[in-house]
């Protein structure tokens, strides 16, 4: 409720004012009746705006808030000076939505979040991890159904935290020696066992705009298999990864088959250290335009 309080947003736009900034990075909620006024009292005092853009599109079946987001958002966007995205297939969406200048930076690595807990005694089981939010754009459905196709052969893992539909729980009930369902928020020390413990991480997205999961894969050398959409079509390849047609559980199941085995590519150059050079750039580019 307190991103809906104008006098709250005045407060801290005051505090902001007096640090006096060479210019301001919204890095999230760009829909969020804040940065609305932010951006629009950042405009009149002449202060620079860089804004990410994280999701370019709106998932499917998504919250009444994240519509709302996706509406206001458009007013801010034409309102910054710049917007950063992290996959080049996400340049036009940008522009669609009233962007005059985009810089993209990809998607950085935060794989140390969770390999600081790497052990050594973990030995791979034929295991098909799913890990994330659950969401209805993710496919869990065709998971499923790719699961049911390959008849035990992998062990289906899905971890994380969220609304499983019940006609999906239904069908996973009724194979319990196939799936196995981890329905809340996931410890990073569990993380980094799942993502030992599996052979193969798997994405089988209906939509997708960018994930931090193909590097946390990587980092832990598990290989990929994902659907072709959104920024998977670069950051899939970028880690080995195995490309699969979305909406088809047939291809999804020979994917994750044939990923089994892969030896992933683990990107450093994406790190976030190395990445902040490509930011400061962006930010002295931003200082320019003032």
């Amino acid at each position: 409720m307190r991103f809906i309080n104008p006098f709250v947003a005045r407060s801290i736009w005051e505090e902001i004012l007096g640090i006096r900034p060479d210019l301001i990075h919204i890095f999230n909620g760009e829909g969020y009746p804040w940065s609305l006024l932010f951006s629009q009292w950042a405009y009149r005092e002449g202060i620079p705006v860089g804004l990410t853009l994280h999701d370019p599109e709106l998932h499917p079946g998504c919250s009444i808030w994240e519509r709302a987001n996706a509406i206001f958002r458009k007013f801010v966007i034409r309102r910054v000076t710049s917007v950063h995205v992290h996959s080049k297939v996400f340049v036009k969406s940008a522009q669609k939505l009233g962007a005059c200048h985009i810089v993209v930076i990809p998607h950085g690595s935060i794989a140390e979040r969770f390999t600081k807990y790497r052990c050594s005694n973990i030995d791979r089981e034929p295991i098909a991890l799913f890990f994330g939010r659950l969401e209805p754009y993710k496919g869990l459905d065709l998971l499923v159904e790719a699961g049911l196709t390959l008849k035990g052969k992998l062990r289906i893992i899905i971890a994380g935290p969220g609304r499983l539909p019940s006609k999906i729980a239904k069908r996973i009930r009724e194979y319990p020696e196939w799936f196995e369902v981890r329905n809340r928020f996931i410890p990073d020390e569990e993380v980094a066992f799942l993502f030992q413990k599996a052979s193969v991480l798997v994405l089988p997205y209906k939509q997708a705009t960018q994930s931090s999961l193909p590097l946390i894969a990587a980092a832990f050398g598990l290989p990929v298999v994902a659907t072709s959409v959104g920024a998977f079509v670069e950051d899939v390849p970028r880690v080995g990864g195995i490309l699969v047609p979305p909406g088809n559980p047939v291809a999804l199941a020979e994917g994750m088959l044939k990923a089994i085995g892969l030896t992933p590519v683990y990107p450093r150059e994406l790190e976030m250290h190395t990445l902040a050079s490509q930011f400061l750039d962006w930010y002295r580019s931003l200082c320019r335009s003032k």
